[in-house]
């Protein structure tokens, strides 16, 4: 029986991929679950385009995974259809924990800050929740290295529900800008819900640091096996994409993207600015 529920709050492309594994090979008592519901391939590989799509529209479908149906959802603020959404995850959840010692599960994914967390804050008495979360430029850049549909899993930066509305043009760059941005937002916000029991930032640059990753683990109350440094996932070079590496250019694109948020953000801007401060010496 679950008794012990964390859930991360990431944008994406922040090394869910090495937490996930970390959690694989040395957690106990611990479901850890990477952006589910997995595609369960059947068919040999020249089919396998086709079999995901059918799979993410009838089986383990966008919903389920937290796109489609959810961004919509959630910015029409239909509570109802995000409360639906979470209770088939934690049924499957339940399902996946029975008749095991599991205690823990570990939600690894960019798609709960989306919007399902609302359904799980309306099912769900306590719960944990983690930041993962990268320095926003190297968050930036690898998204754009990725060459990946934005709105495939984000919402437009429009839209009434968010709490950073721009309703301005933004290029590719920005677009993902506005994402950490309103993750950034998003996270301060649930931090203080009252379900919310222990809250803890982790950061990307320190996913590689055995001692750091051991605290954490401590923290959630999350028994593991001895282990020393584990390397990082890095699913953009697995996927054959570019490095990445900020340019001025990139430095220059966040200093007018922050143009365009309100002065009252100042704990935004003020993290946004360490990052341009950071990269603008690594680039001289």
């Amino acid at each position: 029986m679950i008794k012990n529920y964390i859930f991360t709050v990431t944008n994406g492309r922040s090394g869910q991929a090495t937490l996930h594994k970390y959690l694989k090979l040395y957690s106990l008592e611990c479901l850890s679950a990477f952006e589910e519901p997995n595609i369960a391939l059947i068919l040999p590989t020249i089919f396998s385009n086709i079999e995901k799509k059918i799979r993410r529209k009838y089986f383990e479908t966008h919903e389920l995974l937290g796109r489609g149906k959810v961004l919509k959802a959630y910015q029409e603020k239909n509570l109802n259809y995000l409360k639906k959404i979470a209770k088939l995850r934690i049924a499957k959840i339940e399902k996946d924990s029975q008749n095991t010692s599991i205690s823990n599960y570990f939600d690894v994914s960019k798609f709960y800050v989306r919007g399902l967390y609302e359904g799980f804050n309306l099912i769900l008495e306590n719960y944990k929740l983690v930041y993962l979360v990268r320095d926003p430029l190297l968050n930036m850049k690898s998204y754009i290295n990725r060459g990946k549909n934005f709105f495939l899993d984000n919402s437009s930066p429009s839209s009434s529900n968010n709490l950073l509305i721009i309703k301005d043009s933004l290029i590719k760059e920005e677009l993902y800008l506005w994402s950490w941005c309103e993750t950034f937002l998003r996270y301060n916000k649930m931090s203080k819900n009252r379900k919310v029991y222990k809250t803890l930032i982790i950061k990307t640059s320190d996913l590689d640091k055995a001692d750091k990753v051991k605290k954490a683990f401590d923290y959630l109350e999350i028994k593991y096996k001895p282990f020393t440094k584990l390397e990082k996932v890095n699913t953009n070079k697995q996927a054959g994409n570019s490095s990445t590496e900020v340019n001025k250019k990139d430095i220059q694109i966040l200093k007018g993207f922050i143009m365009k948020l309100s002065k009252g953000n100042k704990s935004l801007i003020n993290s946004i600015n360490l990052s341009i401060d950071k990269h603008e010496r690594n680039t001289k």
